[in-house]
C-alpha cells in the first residue's frame, strides 16, 4: 500500500512538473522577444510585428510585408473573429492594435484594455480602469491605441491617468495622473516611448480652451520627468520656457486668453528622430475659436509643428500651419519623418497633412520650411509664401457676429486623427481625405467672454467656441462621413449651430437643455459616423471610378465661390483617398469616391506588397500602392465606426487585423458623449454585450459573414 502511495505521489509530481513546465513554456512564449530601446529603434524593418501605434518612429505606418500582395490579397478571408466584450453599444473602434510574441494588445473607448491570443483567438486577459463616465471629451469617448515597453503595457485613460500594465497578466504596475482634476481635460491620443523609456502623452481640452501641452514619462516608475506648454500662460507670472514670452507677444492680453488656458492642446500626432533626440509633436486650434473673442494675433503655439529634445523637453523649433486659426484647423494629423532627395540634394524632412487642406514639407532638424501645397479644395488661404513658409490667408476669411463666413475646408478639415502612410518604396503619401467646395458657415457669437475653465472634479467642461448661429455645410465641408452612409454615400448635413465633431447631447448639457434629437447619430461631420448601416446584404465594395452625378458635397452641386473666398487646389468633391509626392508636391493618383471616409473611421496601410489598405465603412479596400487600381473590396460586417488596419507576421504567415462597430446607431465623434447618447452614459458595473468585433484575415481564409 505505501509503495503504491509513493508511486501515486511520484506520478503527481511529475504531472505537476510537466504542467509547470507547459505553463512556463507558454510565460517564455509571451516574452520572446524584448520590447526595448533597440526594438522600437529597429521597428521599421522588424517584418514580424508591429509594437508602435504608426509601427516606427517616422511613423510611417508601412510594413515590409509582402506575403499578401497585389497579386493574392483578392483572397484574404477570415482566420477567426473575436466580439469584444464590455465595450457597451454603438462605439467607435479607433485604436491601432499593437502585435508582439503572438499577442494582440488593444483598447476600446472608456480606455479597456484587452490582450488576444493571435493563434486561438482568445481573450487572454482585459483590464477596465473604470473611466469617468462624465469626462468631458467633447467629441466622442474614444481611444486611439497603446503603447508597449520593457513587459509593459503604457495605457492612456480617457479621464486623465496613464496606466502601466503588465504584459502576461493586465496588472497594473503603476498609475499616474496627467492631467489635473479640476480642469476638462481627456486623454484620446496613443502615447510613444521613446529613447530612454520615456512615454510621451498630450491631452485633449481645445473645445473647452483649456491650456495645451504634452508631457513625458518614466516607462519604469511614472514618475513625470518634464512637461511642456504648447500656449503661454499668466504674464504676470514667470513663464516655464523662454519661448512662451515671444509667443505671449503674439496673444491680445486684453482679451486675458490665460483665463481659460488657450487650447493649442496635443490629441495626435507624435514622432521622434532619435539622431537628433527630437520629439516632434502637432497642437490643436487656439481657444476660442474666433478671433472675434480671442483678439487678433499668430496665437502661437496653436496650429504648430513643435520640436523639444527627448531628454529634457526643452524647445528647439517650431512652425505654425495656420497662423491666427479661426477655422479649428488643429495640427494634429500624423507627422511623418523620411529622407528625401529634393532639388537634387538629400534632406532629413517631416511631412504633415493637417486640418487646413495643405501638405507642408519641412526641414526636422531645423524645422525650415521647404514646401507646401493644397491636397483638397481651400478657399481660408491663396497659398503659402514659399520664402517665408507663411500662409496668405484670405482677409474675407476672417468673420465677425453680423454675417456668416463659408469657409472651406470645414472644422472636420482636409485631414485629421486618422492615420495615412508613407511608403519608401514608392515614395508615396497615402491621405484619407475629405475635399470639394461646399464648407461650413462661420459666425461669432456676439455675446461671449472667455472664461475660466475650471470645473468641480466629476463635472463637465463649459465648451467655448466662441462661435454662434453657423452649421450649415454638408458632407465633407464639415469634415466627413457620417452615420446611415455606405463607401459611396452622402451624409446628411451638419446639425445647426454646432460644429462638426461636438457631441450635441453634450452640448445640450452645458447649457442645461434637453438632449438634442437625434444627438447619438451625431458625428464630426454633424451626421454620425455609428449610423446605421442599411440592413439589406452586404454593400458592393469595389467602388466606381466614374464620377458620381451631382459632385456636389452632401449631393448637390458645388456652391459658388464666396465673394473674396477664391479656390485653390485640386476640385474633386467627397471622401477620396489620395496619393500624394512630397517632392514635386503633387498627386500622384486619387481613389474613387468612398475610397476613404473623412475622421470618422477607417486610415490606411501600406505594404511592400505594394498595396495601400483602407478602412472604410463595411468594407476593406486595397489598392495598387503605385497606380491606384483597387484590387479588393472586402465587405467586414463591421457597419460602423471601423478602425485602422495593421498587419503581422507569425508561424510564417501574414495577417490582416481591423475592429469595428457591430451595432447600428451610436455616436460619431462625439455621439458617444459622456451621459448620453450613441455609447455614452453606459453603466461601468457587470459585463456589457458585445457591440465590437475584431477580424484577423488571411490569406485563403473563411468568408466574412455579415
Amino acid at each position: 500500500m505505501r509503495a503504491k502511495n509513493v508511486l501515486m505521489g511520484r506520478g503527481l509530481w511529475l504531472f505537476a512538473a510537466i504542467a509547470i513546465l507547459v505553463v512556463s513554456a507558454a510565460v517564455l512564449g509571451q516574452q520572446g522577444r524584448k520590447i526595448d530601446d533597440t526594438a522600437l529603434l529597429n521597428a521599421g524593418k522588424d517584418k514580424e510585428e508591429w509594437i508602435s501605434y504608426n509601427r516606427d518612429w517616422s511613423e510611417t505606418r508601412f510594413s515590409p510585408l509582402d506575403q499578401i500582395n497585389a497579386t493574392n490579397v483578392s483572397k484574404l478571408g477570415l482566420q477567426w473573429s473575436l466580439d469584444i466584450p464590455n465595450v457597451g453599444t454603438g462605439t467607435r473602434q479607433e485604436a491601432t492594435h499593437l502585435v508582439s510574441n503572438g499577442v494582440l494588445y488593444s483598447i476600446t473607448p472608456y480606455s479597456l484594455v484587452y490582450a488576444v491570443d493571435v493563434r486561438t483567438g482568445k481573450i487572454l486577459w482585459q483590464t477596465d480602469p473604470e473611466a469617468s463616465r462624465s469626462s468631458s471629451a467633447c467629441c466622442g469617448v474614444v481611444n486611439r491605441g497603446l503603447a508597449l515597453y520593457e513587459g509593459k503595457v503604457i495605457a492612456p485613460v480617457l479621464d486623465g491617468r496613464l496606466r502601466a500594465l503588465d504584459m502576461l497578466t493586465g496588472k497594473v504596475i503603476w498609475e499616474t495622473r496627467v492631467t489635473p482634476t479640476n480642469l476638462p481635460y481627456t486623454i484620446t491620443m496613443a502615447p510613444r516611448v521613446i529613447k530612454g523609456g520615456r512615454v510621451i502623452v498630450g491631452a485633449s481640452g481645445g473645445e473647452y480652451s483649456v491650456r495645451g501641452f504634452f508631457s513625458a514619462f518614466d516607462a519604469t516608475t511614472g514618475k513625470e520627468l518634464w512637461k511642456f506648454y504648447t500656449v503661454p500662460g499668466d504674464p504676470s507670472q514667470p513663464f516655464e520656457q523662454p519661448v512662451h514670452a515671444e509667443w505671449a507677444k503674439t496673444w491680445d492680453a486684453s482679451k486675458k486668453w490665460w483665463i481659460a488656458g488657450g487650447g493649442g492642446p496635443v490629441w495626435g500626432s507624435v514622432a521622434y528622430d532619435p539622431d537628433e533626440d527630437l520629439v516632434y509633436v502637432g497642437t490643436g486650434q487656439p481657444g476660442p475659436w474666433t478671433s472675434y473673442s480671442r483678439g487678433l494675433g499668430d496665437n502661437l503655439c496653436t496650429n504648430c509643428i513643435i520640436a523639444v529634445k527627448g531628454a529634457t523637453g526643452k524647445y528647439a523649433w517650431h512652425y505654425q500651419t495656420t497662423p491666427g486659426d479661426d477655422w479649428d484647423y488643429d495640427s494634429i494629423a500624423d507627422i511623418t519623418l523620411a529622407d528625401l532627395t529634393i532639388n537634387g540634394t538629400q534632406r532629413k524632412v517631416l511631412m504633415h497633412a493637417p486640418k487646413n487642406g495643405f501638405v507642408f514639407v519641412i526641414d526636422r532638424v531645423n524645422g525650415q520650411f521647404i514646401s507646401a501645397e493644397p491636397w483638397v479644395t481651400v478657399n481660408w488661404a491663396s497659398g503659402i509664401d514659399p520664402k517665408t513658409g507663411r500662409a496668405n490667408v484670405n482677409p474675407a476669411a476672417r468673420y465677425g457676429t453680423a454675417t456668416t463666413v463659408n469657409v472651406t475646408p470645414g472644422p472636420g478639415g482636409g485631414h485629421v486623427w486618422v492615420p495615412w502612410s508613407f511608403s519608401p518604396t514608392t515614395k508615396l503619401l497615402y491621405i484619407p481625405s475629405t475635399s470639394g467646395q461646399r464648407g461650413y458657415a462661420f459666425q461669432a457669437d456676439p455675446n461671449y467672454v472667455i472664461a475660466t475653465a475650471e470645473i468641480a472634479e466629476g463635472a463637465r467642461g463649459r465648451m467655448q467656441m466662441g462661435t454662434g448661429g453657423g452649421g450649415g455645410g454638408a458632407r465633407g465641408g464639415g469634415g466627413g462621413a457620417g452615420g446611415g452612409q455606405n463607401a459611396r454615400g452622402a451624409a446628411p448635413a451638419p446639425t445647426p449651430g454646432i460644429a462638426p465633431g461636438l457631441d450635441p447631447t453634450a452640448v445640450a448639457q452645458q447649457a442645461g437643455a434637453a438632449p438634442a434629437a437625434g444627438a447619438a447619430g451625431a458625428g464630426r461631420g454633424g451626421g454620425g459616423g455609428g449610423g446605421g448601416q442599411a440592413a439589406a446584404g452586404p454593400p458592393n465594395c469595389m467602388l466606381s471610378t466614374a464620377p458620381p452625378a451631382n459632385a456636389g458635397r452632401g449631393g448637390g452641386a458645388p456652391a459658388a465661390a464666396q465673394e473674396g473666398l477664391p479656390f485653390i487646389g485640386p476640385s474633386t468633391n467627397g471622401n477620396v483617398l489620395v496619393a500624394w509626392n512630397p517632392v514635386t508636391q503633387k498627386e500622384a493618383w486619387r481613389g474613387p469616391t468612398g475610397s476613404a471616409a473623412g475622421y470618422n473611421q477607417g486610415g490606411t496601410l501600406a505594404t511592400a506588397g505594394n498595396l495601400v489598405f483602407a478602412s472604410v465603412t463595411n468594407c476593406l479596400l486595397a489598392f495598387k500602392a503605385d497606380t491606384g487600381e483597387q484590387v479588393l473590396g472586402l465587405a467586414t460586417g463591421l457597419p460602423a465606426s471601423p478602425g485602422p488596419p495593421m498587419t503581422f507576421l507569425l508561424d510564417g504567415k501574414q495577417y490582416i487585423a481591423v475592429a469595428g462597430a457591430i451595432t447600428a446607431g451610436g455616436g460619431g465623434r462625439g455621439g458617444g458623449g459622456a451621459g448620453g447618447g450613441g455609447g455614452g452614459g453606459q453603466a461601468a458595473a457587470g459585463p456589457q454585450p458585445a457591440a465590437a468585433r475584431l477580424l484577423m484575415l488571411v490569406l485563403d481564409g473563411k468568408p466574412v459573414t455579415q
